[in-house]
């Protein structure tokens, strides 16, 4: 008997062995073709080859990549290994990433950390865990969702520099980069992305030492420093070029002309574009096609070449059209303007131009239509879970009825003792109910403060009577943004303790100060403060009210340096436009504003210089009679060309 128990451990042992050795020839194999193993091989298999597809076709197919990680979804269905399965939901996501999907990418990166956190040999410090985190990072950035994405990519990052990973901490640092990059935080960026650039030098990474190079051109770019961000976009295309990197060449190639056109050298801007179109077209990507054939009828309006100009202008709407790319239509709407306007054909001009307004305000509506769609869906899962709840309980209810006619029935005498027992039930339910609609009074009457301290009066109200709120437009509303000079050299010298005491300190007193002049405070990010005048509620004085805010506050900061032992300095940019305002998020609401007046705000303050208010002509026509201002002339800013601005004389 002992001897057929060790027989049959050692011929399980050599099925293992067996069945690894086969599952690493198949996973590992260059000769076959992987997708013809996809046919013979066992369901374990298929597994890692179609995660290896997946990663074959994420770039140049990214919709055939999408196919294999609908089969890859099917077949972790029939595993139990949950490693495994993180590790495929993963993937699956990667796919959905690249193929511009970011909304389900969000949805397999989310399952899959699920399953990372709840694995108890994996760890809450593992690299899988970092890697979900970092991935997480990038799609909320490119869904606009900066706070979110600087949450995740910083806990990356904090994983990586615990488990020593050089080429986590580069890749974390890099996106954290991007970010500040889109917040219109350039010195922030550049940081991030300098000291990403080291670690991967030191790890010999040119293909990360080239997306460096890359991202710092395009912060330079918008910096309006063209011969900067020239230098370095040649120094990442040389280092494309050895690697033979074909879309990278491609979008390099584009991007220096984008800064030859800038500095009007339009002979080198053209040579830059036809090269780029030239790798695109061998690459087979239609969207890029389109993007480079509007840049080159962009140039060839301003060199007075309408033919050519047309003739690529109908290209990319073709392209654009075909592929549905709304952005590419919206700016080929815009250049089709132009061009009909340098023809003095005004009546065309007009049409493309209504027709970009058109287009963008449907890119806009569709935003905001996804928000509100994802806030109602939630609402209503969670309405039908609370009925189903209720439904069960009353459930329970008749069926305590029944047992009670069934005791009432049975037994005549032992009735009367249950009537008196019931009785005193009810009695003591009755004062126990009383007791909690007290409680519940009082938590109400908490949550309504807490509510009111978080979303405007209006908003909260909507959301307690209805679940849910319509955004809004408000036509005139004038936009403080503020950021703190230097904040990352100084907040690194400082214990964390410290620097959120002084942080809310400062923040606390900008409240008030907001308040003061019937102001709202919409959110801060780090060291950056946003507040608005003139919504949810009108306000005619919206723009003096900023202004007299603002002012206080520099005084507020300027006193308080003279006791601090920690100096700060603030940047304002100030701006007047419509905005857009609504709530944001299903779990934690936030009440937040979108619009191109945001964006222009935070030019504003990026242009402005510590402890002064810049401000924009919309915002100087409405008080240049009621302070004192100082002209700068008109400024480079980034994707607007030169705007006029003014700085409050204090």
């Amino acid at each position: 008997m002992q001897n057929n128990k060790k027989f049959i451990k050692i011929l399980n042992c050599w099925i293992i062995l067996i069945y690894f050795l086969f599952n690493f020839s198949y996973a590992n194999t260059t000769n076959l073709d992987l997708e013809k193993q996809l046919e013979i091989a066992p369901n374990e298999v298929k597994i890692e080859i179609l995660m290896q597809l997946i990663d074959k076709y994420k770039q140049v197919l990214p919709e055939t990549s999408i196919e294999y990680s609908k089969q890859l979804l099917v077949l972790i269905e029939t595993i139990e290994f949950k490693v495994k399965q993180a590790k495929a939901l993963h993937k699956v996501g990667i796919a959905y990433e690249y193929a511009g999907k970011n909304a389900q990418a969000l949805n397999y990166f989310h399952k899959s950390l699920s399953i990372f956190e709840q694995i108890a040999i994996i760890g809450p410090f593992s690299l899988e865990i970092a890697d979900s985190y970092l991935n997480l990072g990038i799609v909320y950035w490119r869904l606009d969702k900066y706070e979110q994405s600087l949450d995740y990519c910083s806990k990356a990052l904090n994983i990586y520099k615990m488990r020593g990973s050089q080429a986590g901490i580069a890749n974390a640092l890099h996106n954290i980069g991007t970010v500040y990059d889109l917040l219109g935080r350039y010195d922030a960026a550049l940081e991030r992305h300098f000291d990403a650039m080291e670690i991967r030098k030191n790890l010999d990474d040119q293909t990360g030492i080239a997306e460096s190079l890359n991202s710092i051109g395009i912060i330079y770019y918008f910096k309006a420093d063209f011969s900067k961000a020239e230098e370095y976009y040649l120094r990442s295309l040389a280092i494309q070029v050895i690697l033979n990197d074909s879309r990278g060449i491609a979008k390099t190639f584009n991007n220096v002309g984008i800064v030859y056109s800038e500095q009007k050298k339009y002979k080198k801007a053209l040579e830059f574009y036809f090269k780029s179109l030239k790798q695109w077209k061998k690459i087979a990507n239609e969207l890029e096609i389109a993007n480079v054939f509007n840049n080159i009828a962009s140039l060839y309006i301003i060199l007075k070449k309408y033919h050519e100009a047309q003739l690529y202008l109908e290209k990319a709407e073709i392209l654009a059209t075909k592929n549905n790319a709304k952005y590419l239509l919206q700016e080929n709407a815009e250049f089709f303007s132009n061009f009909y306007l340098a023809r003095n054909n005004y009546k065309k001009a007009l049409k493309y131009y209504k027709q970009a307004t058109k287009i963008k305000s449907e890119i806009v509506n569709e935003k905001i239509s996804d928000k509100i769609a994802d806030m109602q869906a939630t609402y209503e899962s969670e309405k039908q879970e609370k009925e189903i709840t209720l439904l069960k309980k009353d459930n329970d209810i008749k069926q305590l009825e029944v047992d009670r006619q069934k005791i009432l029935t049975n037994s005549f005498l032992g009735g009367f003792l249950f009537v008196f027992i019931l009785v005193f039930i009810l009695y003591n339910r009755f004062l126990l109910k009383k007791k909690a609609n007290i409680r519940l009074g009082i938590e109400k009457e908490k949550s309504d403060k807490l509510l009111l301290n978080i979303l405007p009066c209006r908003v909260a109200n909507d959301l307690k009577e209805t679940g849910r709120t319509e955004p809004e437009s408000f036509e005139n509303v004038t936009i403080y943004f503020s950021d703190i000079v230097d904040f990352t050299t100084v907040s690194s010298h400082l214990e964390p303790k410290l620097l959120i005491n002084e942080l809310n300190t400062i923040f606390t007193a900008f409240d008030n100060i907001v308040e003061k002049y019937h102001s709202e405070r919409i959110k801060t990010i780090g060291d950056a403060y946003l507040c608005v005048c003139g919504m949810p509620e009108e306000e005619p004085n919206h723009a003096e009210n900023i202004i007299k805010a603002s002012i206080e506050i520099i005084q507020f900061l300027t006193k308080y340096n003279q006791t601090s032992s920690i100096k700060w300095k603030i940047r304002i940019g100030v701006h007047t436009g419509k905005v857009v305002g609504g709530v944001v998020g299903v779990k934690k609401y936030i009440y937040d504003v979108f619009g191109d007046a945001i964006n222009t705000a935070s030019r504003m303050e990026s242009n402005s210089e510590p402890m002064r208010i810049n401000i924009s002509e919309e915002t100087y026509n409405l008080v240049k009679d009621k302070f004192k201002i100082i002209k700068r002339g008109s400024i480079a800013v980034k994707g607007k060309g030169n705007m006029k601005m003014y700085f409050i004389d204090i």
